[in-house]
């Protein structure tokens, strides 16, 4: 299934449904076409997120009329894609995002003139962003302010270095506590595009505080433009990855040749920390819980950082594109600063 969240005019947000193998332009409202399925997209998660059960059967009923439906379009459940506003496909529980692509590790801290910490191999690093504050399909980002020190009041100035972060968005639909193997896998609901807006001299002079990256990183945390479950999607491997600002390309490459086949791999390297190893971690210290959304850790490639002195970091007005073959494109507009109170700087 391929779920998205909308809304139409000043309607509530709802759960929804695109057929893009019979008529990408048309959103199923799956409520509106079986009461008895929840109508957003967390209830979802938590009645089927192991792709099993009575609401999932029924979900997969409703789509299998919905196909026939779209040819004439006389079901009042259709909605036309213009006519709707997509949201972010979920408002997640938590909010952890990774660093699990070794590659991207390594040509970062290239850039800093460091390498891979032996503590990577260790343990699947994350932080817990802000999960109150999600960004969805066409939402602006604003550029991030932050205090400079000195003088006897704290002067704000904005950030110089707004980067995009191209990342998979895993959604957790099963959780629990100790969980190995196979059950690790098939706690995966399903896969979306994140993207983990960074602003990197905040980022960087707050990680010298020893507290992570703080107001660098949890400002805007974009998902969409759709959940894709993972009996759709399957396993990312020849998936192309790709970045647009202003629509001109700033970077693509396939997902098996980003992570398995990068020049910053040496013979015996762990090239990335998977799913199901994350689970398995995690779930070894506390509870993992249905409607989690995990960001995979920018995809090799996938960020400004990486490229160090020839970097291109975001201005206002600047339209940056992630797309994510077997998902979609996620776009976001970059907008100045909230103007601060009083017109203080």
């Amino acid at each position: 299934m391929r779920l998205v969240t909308f809304s139409r005019g000043r309607s509530e947000p709802r759960l929804g449904a695109v057929l893009p193998e019979i008529d990408p332009t048309v959103v199923v409202d799956l409520n509106a076409a079986d009461r008895r399925l929840p109508s957003d997209m967390l209830s979802f998660v938590d009645a089927c997120g192991g792709l099993r059960g009575k609401t999932w059967t029924q979900a997969r009923l409703v789509l299998e009329r919905a196909r026939k439906a779209a040819r004439t379009r006389r079901a009042r459940y259709l909605h036309s894609a213009r006519a709707v506003r997509l949201r972010p496909p979920i408002r997640p529980r938590l909010l952890r995002d990774f660093i699990a692509f070794r590659a991207h590790v390594a040509r970062t801290r290239e850039v800093m003139g460091s390498r891979v910490p032996a503590e990577w191999d260790a343990f699947p690093a994350y932080y817990n962003g802000t999960h109150l504050d999600v960004l969805g399909p066409d939402n602006a980002v604003r550029v991030p302010r932050f205090p400079v020190a000195g003088g006897t009041e704290p002067r704000f100035v904005e950030t110089t270095k707004l980067d995009y972060e191209a990342e998979i968005g895993y959604v957790v639909g099963r959780g629990g506590r100790d969980v190995e193997g196979a059950p690790a896998a098939r706690c995966l609901f399903g896969v979306t595009i994140f993207n983990d807006f960074s602003a990197r001299d905040i980022q960087f002079t707050v990680a010298r505080v020893g507290m992570g990256p703080g107001p660098g990183k949890d400002f805007a945390n974009a998902l969409g433009p759709c959940i894709v479950t993972r009996d759709e999607f399957g396993t990312p491997d020849e998936n192309v990855i790709q970045v647009h600002v202003n629509g001109k390309e700033r970077f693509r490459g396939k997902y098996r040749e980003l992570v398995y086949r990068s020049p910053h791999l040496a013979p015996g390297d762990r090239p990335l920390w998977s799913f199901p190893e994350m689970i398995e971690c995690i779930s070894r210290s506390q509870e993992v819980r249905p409607g989690e959304v995990w960001g995979s850790g920018t995809i090799p490639g996938g960020c400004e950082l990486e490229r160090g002195d020839a970097a291109q970091y975001l201005v206002p007005g600047d339209v940056v594109e992630v797309g994510i073959q077997g998902i979609g494109t996620l776009r976001n507009r970059i907008a100045p600063s909230r103007p601060p109170p009083g017109g203080k700087r």
